[in-house]
Order: structure tokens, then C-alpha cells, then sequence
């Protein structure tokens, strides 16, 4: 009983203030900045508590009074994703930076990015990643996150393009993760000779990888590279023959 007593107190306590706020804003035209904190900091008691609902509901009756304040939207933005209305996020996530005139908001952009990845809206979370990246040039990460994202769109010029401005962020030496990666874009963007050239670039480092052999032996067909076919099929007879499945057995029959 003392529980709900004080759960229904703090309900009537927050709308009140919320009532107060709207009041003033009503009679001022201009949303106080310690009113708008004081707010704020009600909505931050709500989300630290998980009362999500609460929190949009009394973020959204800001919004009437301040439709573009990043604060306001970047916790409603939150709310939304913690109570899984994920569309509504991403579309809030990008609502911020817009809003934002100081720049302390725009890695929203990133944010609004991934939570566009999570319902497969990859064209605005592209459109997201390119705002971020226009503020924070040198994130290697967004880059190859961007040629994901435009891969999924089959824009494989542009994901090529992507993945090489964040391999040009790189200081070391590239793994061989990403010089397949890297591969595998070049064959999608039709740059059959690049794509053999990383993978020859990965055996090098590892030499018994069958995927990237069969990978290889595929581009090499399809450049109809006879000479690269036989070393890469010499090469495979030398290695474990347990490690070929046997699909991959009757791909190199066929070739």
C-alpha cells in the first residue's frame, strides 16, 4: 500500500511540475532555461527509475513548448529506444542534430545511424552515418560502418569508396579480415583484379585458408584466369584434404 501511495504521489508530483512548466511557458513564450533543467531532471528520475512511459509522456508535453530544444529531444530519443519504439529513436536521434546549433549534439547522428541499422532503414542510416562524418572526418569506424550500411544498399562504389577512406585512417598495417573485406568489395564494385590482388595479399599471411582460396578460385573464374586456377588448385592439393568440405570438393571439379 505505501508503495502505491508513493508511486501515485510521484505521478501527481511530475505532472504538476509539468502543468507548472507549460504554464509559464504559456505566459513567458520562451521556455526558461532553469525550468527547462528542472524538467529535465524530473525525466532523468523517471528514466534512472525504467519509467519510460512516463518519461516520453512528459517529454512530449515539452516538445509543445519546445519543439527544438536537443536536450529535450535526445531524451525522448533515449526513452524511445529503452522502451523499444526503435523507429522512433532513430527518427528522434536525427531530429537532435537538426535542432542542434552548438555542436554538442551531433554524434546523435551516429546513434540515430545504428538505431536505423536495427529496423533495416540502411538508406537513412546512411544518410545518418555521411552527417556524422561530415563532423567527425577522421572516425575510421564510421567509415567502414558507412560502407556496410551501403553495401546493404548494393551501392558497392560507394561502399568501396567508404571502406578506402577508412582504410586511409588506418596507421597500421591491415589484418586479414579486412584485406578480405577489402577483396570482396573491389569483385561487388567489379574491380575483379584488385579483389584477387587483397586476397593474394591475405595468403600471404594465411597461407592454409581455404575460404579465401575457394574466394580467390571464384574471381580468378570468373576474370578466366586459367594460370591463377592452377597455382591456387595446386596450392589447395597440398593442404589437409580433411579441411575441404565436400561442396567445396565439387566446386574445384567443376572449374
Amino acid at each position: 500500500m505505501n508503495s502505491l501511495c508513493a508511486c501515485a504521489t510521484q505521478w501527481r508530483c511530475f505532472w504538476v511540475g509539468i502543468v507548472l512548466f507549460l504554464t509559464g511557458c504559456q505566459r513567458s513564450h520562451s521556455a526558461s532555461t532553469t525550468y527547462i533543467q528542472l524538467r529535465l531532471e524530473q525525466v532523468r528520475d523517471c528514466m534512472e527509475k525504467q519509467q519510460f512511459t512516463l518519461a516520453i509522456q512528459g517529454l512530449q508535453q515539452m516538445q509543445t513548448y519546445c519543439p527544438n530544444n536537443p536536450q529535450v529531444l535526445e531524451l525522448l530519443a533515449l526513452s524511445y529506444a529503452e522502451n523499444k519504439q526503435i523507429y522512433l529513436a532513430a527518427q528522434t536521434f536525427e531530429k537532435t542534430i537538426h535542432a542542434d546549433t552548438t555542436g554538442d549534439f551531433q554524434e546523435n547522428a551516429l546513434r540515430a545511424a545504428h538505431t536505423y541499422e536495427q529496423v533495416g532503414d540502411f538508406y537513412s542510416a546512411s544518410r545518418c552515418y555521411r552527417h556524422y562524418i561530415n563532423h567527425f572526418p577522421k572516425d575510421r569506424w564510421a567509415w567502414f560502418a558507412l560502407s556496410d550500411s551501403e553495401s546493404k544498399l548494393e551501392c558497392h562504389a560507394n561502399a568501396l569508396q567508404a571502406f578506402l577512406r577508412g582504410m586511409d585512417l588506418i596507421k597500421t598495417g591491415l589484418t586479414v579480415e579486412q584485406m578480405v573485406k577489402l577483396s570482396q568489395l573491389c569483385f561487388a564494385a567489379g574491380k575483379i583484379e584488385e579483389a584477387i590482388y587483397w586476397n593474394l595479399e591475405a595468403l600471404k599471411i594465411e597461407s592454409e585458408n581455404v575460404n579465401i582460396y575457394l574466394q580467390t578460385l571464384r574471381m580468378a573464374h570468373a576474370r578466366k584466369h586459367a594460370t591463377l586456377i592452377r597455382k591456387l588448385i595446386e596450392a589447395l592439393d597440398s593442404l589437409d584434404k580433411n579441411a575441404l568440405e565436400r561442396e567445396k570438393l565439387d566446386f574445384l571439379r567443376a572449374l
